[in-house]
């Protein structure tokens, strides 16, 4: 498996933005048509708490089903 990005036509199931663990424990929101961190107004969103990764996830997950830009 590689971290290449996979067109959104390939994946059309599976959320676009999911959380994973870094290698010091914190979490990081993962932008999954570009396999990097997801990011707002010049914020990578990494070094999260596990709580915050999944609360943003799914707002920027919402947002995408709604047709909304999430990260505006």
């Amino acid at each position: 498996m590689t971290d290449e990005p996979c067109p959104p036509e390939v994946l059309p199931d599976l959320p676009r933005y999911e959380i994973r663990q870094d290698l010091r424990g914190r979490w990081v929101i993962i932008d999954t048509l570009t396999s990097l961190p997801a990011a707002s107004d010049g914020r990578d969103f990494v070094g999260l708490s596990k709580r915050d990764a999944e609360d943003i996830a799914r707002e920027l997950n919402l947002s995408v089903a709604q047709g909304r830009d999430p990260l505006i």
